[in-house]
């Protein structure tokens, strides 16, 4: 039938008959029309790819409106899977972000730490961890104090957090407009309020930087009221705190331009408090196999799988979820080991030098020399400038006797400025160039 009406609309368009062509060419009519009905549906199948297409990019939309930013082409395969049951590779989204000209939020470099520390090197507190954050659920507690920007007049509100290392779960979190130790207790009081009774207190270790606020009297006695192990990086060492460091660079590329729209600070910390609480419970993570760091914690302490199925494979066909962790950690420490490697001979060499308490005064005592003459050849500047200065005064009670006893033709002539030049009792005004 189909065939039928094919061939009569095509005796309208042509003025032979498809038979006669189809002789003149010497073309079968079975293999022509079989031709015609690949090619119809070649057609067909590329509008459906087109259909999928617009589908998959209204989805992609709808990710990025849910969340506020732009996640990277793994939480777009993770979101697609959870939300829609969509199954797509990480290839195939990478190239519909670049189709779209999406460009996933990444974290920059943050300017604000300083060197500063509270201790001497020889005075802080041990590194007891030691990098090795991956040992069990509540077992490393990581905190740290970053900033955000609010408002019209770019006020700074500062946020203190304490995170689970192993299932990456915000423990605590506290925001202020001042950046002190009843911030951070006001943090750790949340994770204690909160949970309790999952922290081992005896077996958990608290990990922060050298700041004054972690090494302060206050916080070292509410450690161990608490029965808590304190352990601090090393100076200047970021890779000490490195998941608690990778967490705040994440969050703010993610939402440091929305907190600048805030109009006050109740409203950002609002915000920051509303990230949080979405990162513990709705935003799934292509590293925890798609979980959220809730869903991943039940599942490591009580082995309730909060999923089905896994991007098409069912659960049951699935090897344990912390076997999955566990072999992704196993290799991201065999490419740190190589790093390590390579630079394990300037690391004995700094340790080293540190366990020599001579070369260790010795240095104290450059540095203080090295202050000292800073602030020697600041005084000897100040005395030659004021040195000059006198002199030139002296010049000025000269001049102004001159002007006391100038007759009325040089008072009317000095009232044009390059007229100055003539009289040398005046000539103290070129040496006063530098003081303009």
């Amino acid at each position: 039938m189909a065939d039928n009406v094919i061939r009569r609309q095509e005796e309208k368009e042509h003025p032979l008959p498809v038979e006669r062509c189809l002789k003149i060419f010497g073309v079968s009519k079975s293999g022509y029309y079989a031709w015609r009905k690949r090619r119809e549906k070649k057609a067909q199948e590329a509008e459906e790819r087109k259909k999928e297409l617009r589908e998959i990019n209204e989805k992609f939309r709808k990710i990025v409106k849910k969340l506020g930013f732009v996640p990277g082409k793994r939480t777009f395969r993770t979101y697609m899977f959870r939300e829609y049951g969509f199954v797509i590779s990480v290839k195939r989204c990478a190239k519909i972000m670049k189709m779209m000209n999406l460009v996933a939020n990444r974290p920059k470099k943050d300017a604000y730490k300083g060197q500063a520390t509270h201790d001497h090197r020889c005075a802080a507190p041990e590194n007891k961890v030691k990098q090795e954050f991956y040992i069990g659920p509540r077992k490393v507690v990581l905190t740290d104090i970053t900033y955000f920007y609010y408002g019209r007049y770019r006020a700074a509100l500062y946020l203190c957090a304490f995170r689970d290392a192993y299932t990456r779960e915000i423990l605590g979190s506290a925001a202020g407009t001042r950046m002190t130790t009843d911030l951070v207790k006001e943090a750790y009081d949340e994770m204690m309020e909160k949970h309790r009774k999952e922290l081992k207190k005896s077996e958990c270790y608290i990990h922060s930087d050298q700041g004054s606020q972690y090494l302060s009297t206050t916080f070292k006695k509410i450690l161990s009221d608490d029965s808590f192990i304190q352990s601090v990086s090393r100076r200047g060492n970021s890779q000490d705190n490195a998941p608690m460091e990778s967490f705040f660079g994440q969050m703010k590329c993610r939402i440091i331009d929305l907190v600048a729209l805030c109009p006050d600070a109740e409203t950002a910390i609002r915000m920051i408090k509303g990230y949080i609480h979405d990162y513990n419970t709705k935003i799934y993570q292509h590293s925890l196999a798609g979980l959220t760091p809730e869903e991943y914690y039940i599942y490591v302490t009580q082995g309730i799988y909060p999923c089905d199925s896994y991007f098409g494979v069912k659960a049951t066909e699935m090897m344990p979820i912390g076997d999955l962790v566990a072999a992704r950690l196993e290799e991201a420490r065999k490419k740190e080991e190589k790093v390590r490697e390579r630079n394990r001979k300037r690391r004995e060499a700094a340790e080293e030098f540190v366990s020599s308490p001579s070369l260790i005064v010795s240095r104290d005592q450059a540095r203080l020399q090295r202050e000292k003459s800073k602030w020697k050849k600041s005084k000897d500047l100040a005395e030659k400038q004021i040195a000059h200065i006198d002199a030139i005064i002296a010049k000025t009670v000269v001049a102004l006797k001159f002007l006391v006893s100038a007759t009325k033709e040089i008072l009317e002539e000095l009232k044009y400025p390059q007229n100055w030049k003539k009289y040398k009792e005046l000539d103290y005004v070129f040496e006063m160039n530098e003081l303009f």
